[in-house]
């Protein structure tokens, strides 16, 4: 997509999301997880919702996340417990936020099993971000990840195979790991033309 072009609107990523099939991925001994990636119609266009891990967290320290976590064993399912991690991360009341679809599975090399939902969530909404959990939030527009000069990639390997990996360079942070895999994710499914249907 030329750096230029402008993001999808709300009612296209509406339309994309309902339209995806997500990739299931066998569980295994993986510890089940979900995260919320939340979308905000805002004044820049549509923007993504992140936040910085502390140094202190015994995972993913020090990086750019969604909030989300691993699944309580009183959470109905996965998507209230995006719901419930979101509010006791952000402050984000489980009411405030729409939910707009599903993505792919996600095994990690932490060993969870992610469950990633995007929901909508206000503009004018007041986080309330847990100092334990939240070093920082900030907001990035979708037109800047969509920016091919912004995003970065190189292959390693996980399992035994080859394996690319994405980072996106925001103006705040280095997007990176599990998060730019779901953020990959979203990106292409968004930037799907009208009627596309996985092969």
């Amino acid at each position: 997509m030329p750096s230029d072009a402008a993001a999808p609107s709300r009612a296209a990523i509406d339309a994309a999301l309902a339209s995806y099939a997500p990739v299931a991925a066998q569980r295994g001994r993986l510890r089940e997880a979900a995260v919320l990636v939340p979308l905000i119609d805002g004044p820049r266009g549509v923007e993504v919702q992140l936040i910085l891990r502390p140094n202190t967290m015994p995972t993913h320290p020090g990086q750019v996340a969604f909030p989300g976590g691993a699944v309580d064993p009183d959470d109905a399912d996965s998507w209230a417990a995006a719901l419930r991690e979101a509010d006791e991360e952000l402050g984000i009341p489980p009411e405030a936020v729409t939910r707009a679809g599903r993505l792919d599975d996600l095994p990690t090399i932490t060993s969870f099993h992610v469950s990633p939902w995007v929901g909508w969530i206000p503009d004018d909404l007041a986080l309330r971000p847990s100092p334990r959990e939240v070093d920082e939030t900030f907001r990035v527009p979708l037109a800047t990840l969509l920016d091919p000069t912004r995003r970065r990639s190189m292959v390693g390997r996980w399992r035994g195979r080859p394996r690319r990996m994405f980072f996106y360079l925001t103006e705040r942070h280095v997007v990176w790991g599990a998060t730019a895999e779901m953020m990959t994710n979203l990106l292409g499914v968004i930037s799907r033309p009208p009627g596309l249907t996985r092969s």
